[in-house]
């Protein structure tokens, strides 16, 4: 009998980010055909397949086009965004003809230039205190005038010429140009600037994106179609909410497959990460502006909570944070237990969240969470086994554990182990995520 292989480390890239996968940039994602292997195997056609953790809709797209319904959520709204361009396939005529319209608008858009920054431009930026910077303030230090000039004329005619899911892969494209149009350092996951980057322009920018999103559109609309899947129906078998995992809408029992990734433990601030989109589309009325629904799991920005209870219901998790907290000493102190702070929430939201997917799952059928370990310190983090153990307490049976060896991923891949901090592959001294668990439960 063959040997699975779960790392797919033969896939390459184009095949990882096949159709609407290759959208919009985003971190950590999952590979799809892990997901699609994952859904095929535990679950039917028409089955309802969930992810609260919807991130870019990978589960998603693939639940679809694997002929099952699908339900996500996900507690940030750039995301949600992200997912419904990705999920929602377009009419290839229908599209070609506005973007066709469109085009011929955006000829009076004002040039940026690809070119560097000038010396105007560097003051302009550096001027700004990006730790305590206003909205506005935001803007000029990451886009200089020319390029929020060029930008805000692309999107004013997004929003004059399109509407509904159309409006909505528009967009989609315009966030994935904004870090190539502004001091974002290329390449980075993390917000830091780049005062020698040169800057794309944002027109030739936007029509490369979408002229590319067209084409995987229309390979995403022409896969269902082989399939005897109704690519227009597709819209009335994908639901997308905004909601927080801890305190789900759904009625109890109601899906029969969950597929995730739950946040890794303090690794990203997603909120960060997003946030130039955020930035220009919560000044357009098209996000919500300062409703973050509380601290998001996973999050650093815990200081307003109350501090958290010592237990956090896993024994392992407890250990690991109690050997942590030994370090709290001389200079570092304070900020060990900040981190043994942000750790114990974290784990104590992920009970939270497990058990309400508990809730939502109809017994007998499947909940499969891949995840991996961090590290602090020196300590790992034990966050597979610790969500593993809360799992089993919440109502499900552990049926399998895959150990997944990961060839490439797109977050920073070391980590310095004395301070737990990313760093380069020069001052490293341990990977940061060498593989992941896929834990495959079933509800009792």
């Amino acid at each position: 009998m063959a040997i699975e292989d779960w790392t797919f480390a033969h896939l390459k890239r184009e095949e990882t980010l096949w159709g609407p996968h290759g959208y919009h940039r985003y971190p950590a994602k999952f590979i799809p055909q892990l997901v699609h292997r994952i859904i095929e195997a535990y679950s039917d056609p028409n089955e309802l397949v969930g992810d609260p953790f919807l991130g870019s809709a990978t589960t998603g797209i693939e639940a679809l086009r694997l002929g099952r319904r699908f339900w996500g959520s996900d507690i940030s709204q750039v995301a949600l965004l992200i997912s419904r361009a990705k999920c929602i396939p377009l009419s290839p005529c229908g599209l070609d003809k506005l973007w066709q319209k469109l085009d011929k608008q955006l000829d009076v858009v004002p040039p940026a230039g690809r070119r560097y920054l000038t010396p105007e431009e560097i003051e302009a930026i550096t001027s700004v205190n990006i730790a305590s910077a206003t909205a506005e303030e935001r803007f000029t230090y990451w886009f200089p005038e020319r390029y929020r000039m060029s930008l805000e004329s692309i999107l004013q005619h997004i929003l004059t010429y399109t509407e509904g899911e159309e409006r909505t892969f528009f967009l989609c494209g315009f966030s994935n140009i904004l870090r190539r149009c502004s001091i974002w350092l290329s390449g980075s996951t993390k917000s830091q600037k780049d005062l020698g980057k040169r800057l794309g322009d944002p027109l030739d920018e936007f029509r490369r994106q979408i002229r590319a999103m067209i084409k995987r559109n229309s390979s995403y609309w022409q896969d269902l179609a082989d399939h005897d899947r109704d690519p227009a129906g597709v819209i009335h078998r994908c639901c997308i909410r905004w909601e927080d995992a801890r305190q789900l809408t759904l009625p109890g029992a109601t899906l029969d497959l969950l597929v995730t990734s739950p946040p890794y433990a303090i690794c990203y601030e997603y909120k960060e990460i997003h946030q130039l989109t955020q930035l220009w589309f919560e000044r357009y009325g098209l996000l919500s502006a300062g409703d973050e629904r509380e601290v998001w799991i996973g999050s650093k920005g815990v200081a307003h909570r109350p501090l958290p209870t010592d237990r956090t219901g896993s024994t392992v998790a407890d250990t690991a944070l109690a050997a942590l907290a030994l370090l709290a000493v001389d200079k570092v102190a304070a900020d060990v237990r900040r981190e043994v702070r942000a750790l114990r929430y974290y784990f104590q939201d992920m009970w939270m969240a497990l058990h309400e997917l508990a809730r939502v799952t109809v017994p007998g059928k499947h909940l499969i969470l891949i995840i991996g370990d961090s590290y602090r310190r020196g300590i790992t983090i034990p966050t597979s086994a610790a969500l593993c153990e809360i799992a089993v307490e919440s109502g499900f049976e552990l049926e399998r554990k895959i150990v997944r060896q990961i060839p490439a991923r797109t977050l920073v891949s070391t980590r310095d182990k004395k301070s737990g901090r990313f760093s380069s592959m020069a001052q490293s001294d341990t990977q940061v995520y060498p593989e992941e668990d896929v834990l495959v439960f079933r509800r009792l």
